[in-house]
């Protein structure tokens, strides 16, 4: 039995869903939610992301915040393929700031309102190409090569592998997605826990204190997870 991976639709209308099915439905399985079914499913959902979707995605009006919340809490859990935010917002100003959220956020690519069908079509095709491309990711950072696997959960300096737990891969995946871009403790809180930010600055810091310490690192003047006087934290590398 051949098991077919996945298109993973997050929308409130079944159009998208109907389009996809009738273009890609041979080839892919297609799966559609509704955001406000995330929460009650996510622990079923996000397995399901790791194992077998190839392309999420996320089309929004009204309710961009829990959009952008599942875009976040999708590429924290080591999701290799690839994320399509379809925006129906008609202001411009709008849709400038919502791209750029949304590609920060970790979306691949961001299509403003007014969409044609065939214009979604063709960026689903893109990315489809694209999938097989996004599996190790390598950069240097400080004169080290790193290596990570988002699948494995594993980092890899100059060959050594450093046994991170769950949460330090997370924060170290999450600011390496985010290369030279600096991240306050609020913005890391909610994006690697997916929590309402709750002041927790001290754990923030004792999991990026193990993680320097694990990577050999001068703790006080560190050269790979940077301090941002007055924000927080960045990774800084090419």
């Amino acid at each position: 039995m051949v098991i077919r991976k996945k298109l993973l639709i997050f929308s409130e209308k079944l159009e998208l869903y109907h389009l996809l099915i009738h273009h890609f439905g041979a080839e892919y399985e297609v799966e559609t939610y509704r955001k406000n079914e995330w929460d009650s499913k996510k622990e079923k959902l996000l397995p399901t992301v790791l194992d077998r979707v190839t392309l999420v995605i996320i089309e929004t009006k009204s309710r961009f915040s829990e959009s952008i919340r599942i875009v976040r809490q999708i590429q924290l859990h080591s999701f290799s393929g690839y994320i399509l935010f379809i925006s129906r917002a008609e202001n411009r100003i709008r849709q400038i700031e919502e791209k750029i959220y949304a590609i920060d956020s970790g979306a691949d690519e961001y299509l403003a309102y007014p969409q044609t069908n065939e214009e979604i079509l063709a960026s689903v095709r893109a990315l489809l190409r694209r999938v097989h491309w996004k599996r190790v990711y390598a950069l240097r950072i400080s004169g080290k090569e790193f290596q990570i696997n988002p699948q494995t959960r594993k980092v890899f300096m100059d060959g050594i592998e450093l046994v991170f737990t769950k949460i330090e891969f997370a924060i170290f995946n999450y600011l390496i997605l985010h290369l030279n871009r600096a991240f306050s403790y609020k913005e890391l809180y909610e994006a690697v826990w997916g929590k309402e930010y709750i002041y927790d600055d001290r754990n923030i810091m004792a999991h990026i204190h193990r993680m320097r310490k694990k990577m050999g690192d001068d703790t006080k003047n560190p050269r790979y997870i940077q301090n941002v006087y007055g924000t927080g934290y960045m990774v800084e590398g090419e």
